[in-house]
């Protein structure tokens, strides 16, 4: 089954920049309703310095979990590897690798939305289905 994330056909340029932005950030997955939310840049300058702000944030809050996530795989790949060496030597008290925990980047794209309200903009939620 495919789902797809139908975009508005009739808003302004930059309000479709800021809700493919969004989308792209979100990753979504899953099918069934889901909340896309749109965004009103401020009309001052320094709401849209401050809403710039926020979207660096938001990029280095996910950057920041996409290095822990790599980092928790290459652990867990060595010691999946040490698990198995040591089943293959015959030993009776192997532990297993603790699979990494899903790390979303939900609280990054809360944050962002949190952030971009306040520095003026408007944030609208659509729910599609």
């Amino acid at each position: 089954m495919s789902c797809q994330n139908p975009m508005p056909q009739t808003i302004g340029h930059r309000l479709l920049r800021w809700t493919a932005l969004l989308m792209a950030l979100m990753g979504l997955a899953g099918c069934g309703p889901q909340i896309v939310y749109d965004f009103v840049p401020p009309e001052s300058s320094e709401g849209r310095l401050c809403t710039a702000q926020c979207q660096h944030s938001a990029a280095q809050c996910r950057q920041m979990k996409q290095m822990a996530r790599q980092q928790c795989q290459t652990n867990y790949s060595a010691m999946r590897q040490n698990y198995n060496a040591c089943k293959e030597s015959g030993a009776k008290h192997c532990v297993g690798p603790t699979p990494c925990p899903y790390d979303s980047t939900r609280e990054c794209d809360q944050n962002f939305r949190e952030c971009f309200a306040a520095c003026g903009g408007q944030v609208i939620a659509r729910v599609i289905h």
